[in-house]
């Protein structure tokens, strides 16, 4: 019985976590740009537009090592090494439409997505 109950317990854990989804936050919105997060928002500190400069920023709770610039058909524009919690992207790298930005944390193999959307 006691085997059944723990195997019971681990299941129901694993299918939680599997079927788990985050809810997409808003980090950034502005008449110019929206910036989605695509999972974890914890990593982000802070995260803003200067519309005066045209720039993004962003902070993180760790250093980022890159961070990837993709189009909308998932093709890699950039890739800018960082070695720094904060970050700063000026909006001419990007046209009108939609684009991915991961981010890469120092120690870690998961990279963080955001969608960027430039009007």
């Amino acid at each position: 019985m006691k085997n059944l109950i723990t195997i019971i317990a681990i299941l129901t854990i694993t299918f939680t976590s599997a079927f788990a989804t985050s809810t997409p936050e808003t980090l950034i919105s502005t008449e110019n740009v929206e910036v989605v997060t695509v999972g974890t928002s914890a990593i982000f500190t802070s995260a803003g537009f200067d519309a005066t400069t045209e720039t993004l920023s962003f902070t993180t709770s760790d250093n980022i090592t890159v961070v990837q610039i993709f189009d909308a058909e998932g093709n890699l524009q950039f890739s800018l090494p960082v070695m720094s919690n904060d970050v700063k992207i000026n909006k001419n790298l990007f046209g009108e439409g939609t684009y991915q930005l991961g981010f890469v944390l120092e120690g870690q193999s998961q990279v963080h997505s955001t969608t960027v959307t430039v009007r």
